[in-house]
């Protein structure tokens, strides 16, 4: 028998994202927390901590649970009976007979601690707009390193560097007349610096219930934008629908000076979001409607989907009244766009967590443009929820 501290730790060394463990009377418990969209089947993961458990606790443990989680929030927890994981792990049980003792919650109460959390991403990205008129295709190619901390639990800090490799944003249509108060139509002139702080910023994510999560963001959020924000997420555990409601007080970051904020530039910016997920919560359509950076209101329609391995593809389109003052006469009041995220791992000194992205967007635009927010909490939910689990159920104990 191993003691709970030496759990978590020999979990790590199986490369699952565990935070803390605790052995408490008859019950162990394990939290996974990878602060971010995983590569493996929720349940896989499940299944994988479940039998670590099941190895390393003291035989008086009958009950074993699994909390899965992000950016410390908690997603599910999952107790199920030992006796029939060791069961299923000799081949004398499935998957199916597990779920009938197994027990689904929205949390196991407070871990017993939360170690200091480090990581570092690398996201190399390939952006394109095929939608102009004076010219075919128009792209920017640039590579972003995040270093984000988590030194308590719900408590994130974030600093990444973007580095501009090429671009062709000399093309955009939206250069021809230029806007008197660009949101995003000056774009080129953030390309053109060889390399700039990209995001800078602080962030509390709390559950005050097991419906509700919520976000304070404080800094730098994204490349042009800067401020302070909130976001409230209501969720039932098991439900396939979630509500969303997020609001921003933002300024602009001048390109040639990033760490500063145009103090005439502000604006508030929000939307009213609707999720609905498929079975498995594989695939998420989402409405929003609200207000955007330009101060033009309408609706975007998103559709999310997730495939093995954590690959990741979405489509969004964006109609608005377009902005005062912004616009140029070539941006029109539709923002559109595909994007695909792609995990890698070379493996030796590189980091977990690297991600090949690729778009297919309007580029440059000032209509219909959301802010950028790194830390929604619906992706953080979605990934470590009810869903996940049990459409990836079947691979317990692959």
């Amino acid at each position: 028998a191993l003691p709970a501290p030496d759990i978590a730790a020999l979990a790590r060394l199986h490369r699952l994202p565990a935070r803390t463990a605790r052995i408490d009377g008859d019950r162990a418990a394990l939290w996974l927390d990878p602060a971010g969209d995983g590569t493996a089947p929720l349940a896989q993961e499940v299944g994988r901590a479940a039998r670590l458990l099941a190895d390393g606790a003291p035989p008086e443990v009958e009950w074993l649970t699994v909390v899965t989680g992000s950016n410390g929030l908690d997603g599910t927890a999952v107790t199920l009976s030992r006796r029939a994981v060791e069961q299923a792990a000799s081949k004398r049980g499935s998957p199916e007979e597990i779920w009938r003792t197994t027990r689904v919650e929205r949390s196991a109460g407070p871990p017993p601690d939360w170690p200091t959390r480090l990581a570092l991403s690398i996201t190399p990205t390939v952006e394109a707009s095929l939608f102009e008129q004076s010219a075919p295709l128009a792209q920017r190619t640039y590579s972003d390193a995040v270093l984000t901390v988590e030194p308590f639990r719900g408590l994130v800090f974030s600093g990444g560097l973007r580095v501009n490799v090429s671009h062709s944003l000399h093309l955009l249509d939206t250069n021809a007349i230029p806007a008197a108060a660009p949101v995003r139509s000056d774009l080129p002139r953030y390309a053109d610096r060889s390399a700039t702080v990209e995001r800078l910023y602080a962030a509390w994510l709390a559950a005050p219930s097991e419906r509700w999560s919520t976000r304070l963001s404080l800094g730098h959020v994204e490349e042009m934008f800067g401020g302070v924000g909130g976001e409230a997420l209501y969720r039932p555990p098991t439900a396939r629908w979630a509500l969303g409601l997020d609001l921003n007080r933002v300024w602009k970051r001048p390109p040639k000076d990033a760490l500063r904020l145009a103090a005439e530039s502000g604006r508030n910016t929000g939307h009213a979001s609707l999720y609905w997920e498929a079975p498995g919560a594989a695939t998420t359509g989402v409405l929003r409607l609200g207000r955007y950076l330009g101060g033009d209101w309408g609706g975007t329609v998103e559709l999310m989907r997730a495939f093995d391995g954590g690959v990741r593809l979405s489509a969004q389109v964006t109609w608005t009244e377009g902005p005062e003052g912004a616009q140029s006469r070539y941006g029109g009041r539709l923002e559109q766009g595909i994007a695909l995220t792609v995990p890698f791992s070379p493996g030796g000194s590189w980091p977990p967590d690297g991600r090949l992205a690729t778009a297919v967007r309007t580029l440059g635009r000032d209509a219909g443009q959301r802010l950028r927010q790194p830390l929604p909490l619906y992706n953080a939910s979605v990934s470590a929820g009810y869903g996940r689990l049990t459409g990836s159920w079947p691979r317990l104990m692959d």
